[in-house]
């Protein structure tokens, strides 16, 4: 009986030697999870054993150290949960977080396996604004690789300080004429096709605790509206050929106000212009703000102000006359103020930008994909889905650094990053693995001894039934 107690011994640390020598060997791979071999004696109704078995090899789940690789595509987690990533036949659960991006925009390793969460809608959707929605089934992340497209302004924003002690003006204005207005300001915005236009505002001190905001916006060269003087063309709302130089305002078929500015033209000998240059503005309709004793904004008014425009802020439409869509934008004069004080802007606020490309991606804590722009811009362009499950010991390890989930597991439950049990994303951060090298150099040492012992324990045996051979 003592050769089965021996065989079963040498089995036992033959099994710890491998399950060692597994750590040892991947104790520099990113992720991994040591695993130490459980061993349990065998009894059959009898007093004396009949040896030792391998009961199991159980992981340690528990982090390793997190080390600052400074490559954006690299993620950690720093707590619970796993990375859930699918290979089109099946879903794995990892801790390596070194991804890269294929040309496709997804998140893959370098089994090819792609990361999964929840990816960008209303991307490029003029009419909506880009978000990240979590919640359902996680996808394949694909990060968008196309142009990001210019955006019209839609708010604006501006807080002016104007000075109570100013005087007050009489109602005629003109952009041209700053005695007709007290103080002036410029702002940006921009339209459908990512042009930038200059929008002047224009404050006049009507009366105690009144102002009155006119704007213009000057058009740019890429308007298409003709620039010199000339009989071949036709001009809407004025006639420069006829009438020379000169400024002229008119309303235009959209109904926006317009002015013209027509200077150099030559008279010819009919009677009639040509030459010179033709330049426009738009006129802004005009504003009240109203202050109420403290030199606090109570309300912006104008006519035809619609009722879901904020008390504070107007509602403004123009055309830049260059193909693209009107310009409609809300702009919001909350927290200006009228106090004995010098006339100041604070930094005008604008939501409308130029298209640009995408320049680079990093990840938030909580998993959330920011990409930025060229244009300055940073938009979430997904967010990494988290797994994690009650009994992390019952996934089954298929190599590759990855698991998969059974019954003894348990369903996965989803989330992210920082919810419920799951740890934080750490982006250029990669976990290395958790193995101790120092413990499993002392471990191999106790497994070779007691392979040695049990070799001893057959050997021992062997010399005993020799001798009882010998016995005559």
């Amino acid at each position: 009986m003592s050769f089965t107690q021996g065989v079963s011994g040498l089995n036992a640390a033959n099994s710890s030697l491998d399950t060692i020598g597994n750590n040892i060997a991947n104790s520099q791979t990113v992720g991994f999870k040591s695993g130490r071999s459980e061993f349990a004696d065998i009894y059959a109704g009898a007093k004396t054993g009949l040896g030792a078995q391998v009961s199991g090899v159980t992981q340690s789940f528990t982090g390793g150290a997190l080390t600052n690789t400074g490559r954006n595509l690299d993620l950690a987690i720093d707590g619970g949960g796993f990375f859930r990533l699918t290979d089109g036949s099946q879903t794995l659960y990892s801790r390596n977080g070194q991804f890269q991006q294929t040309k496709e925009g997804n998140l893959a390793n370098a089994q090819g396996a792609l990361l999964t969460g929840y990816n960008v809608s209303n991307f490029n959707n003029p009419s909506a604004e880009p978000s990240v929605a979590a919640g359902g089934n996680p996808v394949p992340i694909q990060i968008p690789t196309e142009r990001l497209n210019a955006k019209a302004t839609t708010d604006a924003s501006l807080e002016a300080a104007l000075d109570a002690g100013t005087e007050v003006k009489g109602d005629a204005f003109s952009a041209d004429d700053p005695a007709s207005y007290n103080w002036s300001t410029p702002n940006t915005v921009f339209d459908s096709l990512g042009n930038a236009h200059s929008v002047n505002l224009y404050f006049t001190k009507t009366d105690v605790n009144s102002w009155r905001v006119n704007g213009d916006m000057a058009l740019g060269a890429e308007a298409n509206l003709p620039t010199t003087v000339d009989a071949n063309e036709t001009y809407e709302g004025f006639d420069p050929v006829n009438d020379g130089n000169g400024t002229y305002s008119y309303t235009s078929a959209s109904g926006n106000s317009y002015t013209a500015y027509v200077a150099g033209a030559m008279e010819n000998g009919d009677g009639t212009y040509s030459g010179g240059q033709i330049s426009y503005t738009e006129q802004l309709p005009a504003t009240t703000l109203n202050f109420d004793a403290n030199g606090n904004l109570n309300a912006a008014t104008q006519p035809g102000k619609g009722a879901n425009v904020p008390a504070t802020a107007v509602a403004y439409s123009l055309d830049a006359k260059n193909g693209s869509a009107p310009i409609d934008f809300v702009f919001d004069f909350n927290g200006s103020s009228q106090t004995a004080q010098s006339f100041s802007a604070g930094t005008p606020q604008q939501n409308g930008y130029v298209s640009g490309d995408l320049t680079g991606i990093s990840f938030e804590t909580d998993g959330m994909i920011r990409g930025t722009y060229s244009n300055g811009q940073a938009l979430n362009l997904g967010q990494v889905a988290l797994a994690s499950f009650r009994n992390e010991q019952g996934l089954s390890p298929v190599g590759g650094n990855a698991w998969v989930e059974t019954a003894e597991s348990g369903q996965a439950g989803l989330g992210t990053a920082g919810t419920g049990q799951l740890g934080s994303v750490l982006g250029a951060t990669l976990e290395s693995s958790n193995v101790d090298l120092s413990q499993q150099l002392v471990e191999m040492i106790i497994a070779q001894r007691n392979y040695q012992a049990n070799a001893q324990t057959i050997k021992t045996q062997d010399q005993v039934l020799q001798t009882a051979v010998n016995l005559r």
